[in-house]
């Protein structure tokens, strides 16, 4: 039992005995803070320590299991709230239990709000949160950052802030060559040529790594790799509807420098065809689940967890059940539909929103539409803060400039004062016929494809600057992609209850992608401007826990294996694989295969014909890959694994193709239903037939002369993601089935052994004809250690030391040639660590 009476501190003796003592405080800024930071761990959703819940002044006001937390101007002496958080620290009944006990200032901030009333803002519902940093703590700039380098100058300098009460030890910076190799392997996806190499050293030293920052963000290439990350980041599968589109869509996104927050309101909002919107591919992906998708919009975009209260409350953060299925009704009323003729699949809406509440497994007598609404709290603020201002000033200033090109319209290109009306201009313009035109082609539009209100509104609330948790949880993903880890990890888990390392630094980076436009290549610079980017790895002389606490500090870099992808696309760059190696005919070899002869039902052979491909996708059925196979060998061998027939998809190509086929669509959308059903009653009828007639095959090997010329391409615009024995997963590519599946980086022998044993990797190691390495080795008088240089230059973009240039020159004279020896070692500089890790 608590005593009735106990000596209370200075400031709440002054508030009884004189009322106007203390003024009104402000719930937002002071009440709230204190409550979430302090209360809600204990006192929040599904968390009622003594059945009392803080998270509503509803929930407050009735208190728990000893009765009212508090009664509004109640007399404070009396008042339980006040009574439990003035107790004494070694007290067991102290409130707060799980974090500090509130400082003198907090708890007269309560009083005072107590005895005004206890007002609340309408609509709030709090959430655990972690304390406010203390302003004396605080070292984030108010002053917006000049430059991109100086914005980089200020997140080291908060980091090394941020470290202070770790003390951790420092890595010395990556040299010039190392730098361009891990800057290539993560913007490029693949280790530099011997051409940018050699561009690189020959640029000035005070500039070339901003250089050359400039040059791979402009690369093609860079697409390529970063829609392997978005790809990766939006569970993007080739094979699933709209998959393809989605794929190509975002590769156009990325090229193109789309701001990462128009992108994801698309993704968000999309409906109808992919042919004509491929974002809407992110939506059929799920297959228009409400719940499914109210759970991907989460974490995806939001870094939140929030499917873990689909069933019941979040066991492990302050989200109730009610609240996911709040955030699930803005996709209700989205639909999956299936053109029974054209088997095309669009969404749309309908006027039923398909999440009710309560949940159906509790058997209610009766369930009710759930109305929408957004669990986020977007931040309130009393001006606008600067980088908030930055970006409404840039996009004002983008969307003046879009405006005056538009309205540029040359007169004089369509009207000759002099002559009269051109051909083309005024006169072919059929005002009437056009408007007439777009109104009936928008009824058939909306017919079929009735875009999102709900989820207009939805992406809207995600990708508005006022919601910290959008740009925080981007940031962190494509800082932990080129750092090795996030601020936070998972980096899709931000709770009340999960620490973020260098919460300041966040907040910092996140502000300024906020102020740059939402753009990935300004983001990504900065990060990798930063002197953190740059910092190697700690010798061997420091201790696990050191190396472990450095990591964590990004005061040393932890070691990063290559994207699978990436390590593929090296050993084609190293091997010289990208084009022909040998001259014709030097590599002709006899190759067998087999093939599939149909067999008619009197047991004789069909003329031999070119075997149907059993399925029109090659990443839906492709066969067990065990090895990597060249164009042309493929061409000819037939041997178990074809993986040209995934790479190089076209990615233009693939948004033309589906915008033909929805035109294609509508045109036939808009012809008689009599015509229609005649035509699918006619192909019905065909398939019947076909399924009537037995087919059987049998298999034949032939044998035919290959000219083996290997080539490869890049793994970088596969159909993905590849079959489960494919080398791309193999090396931890995911399987993108669910969320919070990430790459798996841990090593297995079978990934040991594709190295060893590759059809790639045996490719690269051999010297061919028309490699700079030939003329060095095949002469009279082989320049044995200038090759050795530059195959330590291809292979780990480094010169060798004086120890490996001595034990090359062993292995190369005692080999039966210098090309053989060659052979071997960049063999072996291949299946290092080294070459697969990045510096």
């Amino acid at each position: 039992m608590m005593p009735w009476f106990r000596p209370r501190p200075w400031f709440m003796i002054a508030a009884l005995a004189f009322p106007g003592f203390a003024s009104a405080v402000d719930f937002d800024k002071e009440v709230k803070p204190i409550l979430e930071a302090h209360c809600l761990l204990c006192h929040g959703t599904g968390k009622e320590k003594g059945g009392l819940q803080l998270h509503t002044r509803e929930a407050m006001l009735k208190g728990g299991d000893s009765g009212p937390a508090f009664e509004a101007g109640q007399e404070l002496a009396h008042n339980a709230i006040i009574d439990r958080i003035t107790l004494d620290p070694a007290d067991d009944e102290i409130m707060p239990q799980e974090t500090d006990p509130l400082t003198e200032e907090e708890i007269g901030i309560l009083q005072t709000w107590i005895a005004d009333g206890a007002p609340w803002t309408e609509g709030v519902r709090l959430k655990a949160q972690k304390a406010p940093i203390p302003e004396e703590e605080k070292v984030i700039p108010q002053d917006p950052p000049r430059s991109l380098a100086e914005a980089s100058q200020e997140i080291d300098r908060i980091i090394r802030h941020e470290n202070q009460k770790r003390a951790p030890q420092v890595a010395e910076s990556i040299d010039d060559l190392a730098f361009l190799r891990r800057a290539s392997l993560d913007l490029v996806g693949r280790i530099p040529s011997l051409e940018e190499i050699r561009e690189f050293e020959a640029a000035s030293p005070a500039d070339r790594r901003e250089e050359l920052l400039a040059r791979l963000l402009d690369d093609p290439r860079f697409a390529d790799r970063w829609t392997v990350f978005f790809s990766d980041m939006l569970r993007v599968r080739s094979n699933a509807s709209g998959g393809r589109e989605l794929q190509a869509w975002i590769h156009g996104q990325v090229a193109e420098n789309r701001p990462y927050d128009q992108m994801a309101y698309e993704l968000i909002a999309a409906s109808g065809r992919t042919g004509s919107n491929p974002a809407v591919g992110f939506v059929l992906n799920d297959d228009t689940d409400p719940m499914e998708l109210a759970a991907a919009v989460s974490q995806i975009f939001l870094g939140v967890r929030l499917q873990c209260a689909q069933c019941h409350d979040h066991p492990f953060d302050d989200w109730n059940q009610r609240e996911f299925y709040e955030m699930a009704s803005f996709f209700g009323k989205t639909v999956r539909r299936e053109s029974n003729f054209t088997r095309s699949v669009y969404t749309t809406e309908t006027d039923q929103n398909r999440v009710m509440w309560p949940p159906e497994r509790e058997n209610p007598p009766s369930r009710d539409e759930v109305k929408p609404l957004f669990p986020f709290e977007l931040a309130r603020f009393d001006s606008t803060p600067h980088y908030i201002a930055r970006l409404e000033k840039a996009r004002a200033g983008n969307a003046l400039e879009t405006a005056e090109a538009e309205a540029a319209v040359d007169l004089d290109a369509l009207i000759d004062l002099d002559a009269g009306p051109k051909k083309g201009g005024l006169e072919d313009l059929d005002v009437l016929g056009e408007a007439r035109k777009a109104s009936e082609d928008l009824k058939v539009h909306q017919d079929l494809y009735r875009p999102s209100e709900l989820r207009a509104e939805l992406a809207g609330k995600v990708t508005d600057p006022r919601n910290a948790y959008f740009a925080r949880a981007f940031v962190n993903r494509v800082w932990a992609e080129l750092n090795g880890r996030g601020f936070l990890e998972p980096v899709d888990n931000f709770t009340a209850f999960q620490d973020i390392s260098h919460p300041q630094a966040l907040e910092y980076l996140s502000q300024e992608f906020i102020a740059s436009g939402y753009d990935l290549r300004a983001l990504i610079t900065m990060i990798m401007m930063t002197d953190t980017y740059r910092r190697g790895f700690l010798g061997d002389d420091a201790t696990h826990d050191a190396k472990r606490n450095a990591e964590l500090a990004f005061s040393a870099s932890p070691a990063r294996r290559m994207l699978a992808e990436a390590l593929y696309d090296s050993v084609v760059i190293a091997g010289h694989l990208s084009r022909p190696k040998w001259r014709s005919g030097e590599n002709v070899r006899l190759v067998a295969r087999q093939i599939r002869i149909p067999i008619v039902d009197d047991g004789a052979e069909e003329p031999p014909t070119t075997p149907e491909p059993e399925a029109e996708d090659p990443a839906a059925e492709e066969a067990p890959q065990m090895a990597m196979m060249n164009r042309s060998a493929m061409a000819s061998a037939g041997a178990g694994y074809d993986l040209e027939n995934s790479i190089e998809i076209d990615f233009k190509k693939v948004l033309s193709d589906a915008a033909a086929e929805a035109s294609e669509i509508e045109k036939m959308r808009q012809a008689a239903d009599q015509k229609l059903e005649e035509e699918r009653m006619r192909r019905m009828a065909a398939m019947q037939n076909e399924r009537r007639r037995p087919v059987r095959y049998q298999l034949k090997t032939i044998e035919e002369e290959v000219d083996d010329n290997p080539q490869f391409n890049s793994s970088m615009r596969m159909a993905s993601p590849a079959a489960p024995d494919h080398f791309l997963r193999v090396f931890g590519q995911p399987s993108r089935e669910g969320l919070g599946e990430f790459r798996d980086h841990s090593p297995s022998l079978r990934q040991q052994l594709m190295m060893l044993n590759g059809k790639a990797t045996h490719e690269a190691a051999r010297v061919g004809t028309l490699e700079p390495l030939y003329g060095l080795l095949a002469g009279e008088e082989p320049k044995i250690d200038q090759a050795i240089q530059l195959a330590y230059l291809e292979c780990l973009t480094r010169h060798p030391s004086e120890e490996e240039l001595s034990d090359a020159r062993i292995l190369l004279s005692e080999s039966e040639s210098p090309l053989d020896g060659m052979a071997d070692l960049r063999w072996a500089l291949l299946n290092s660590h080294e070459f697969r890790f990045l510096p």
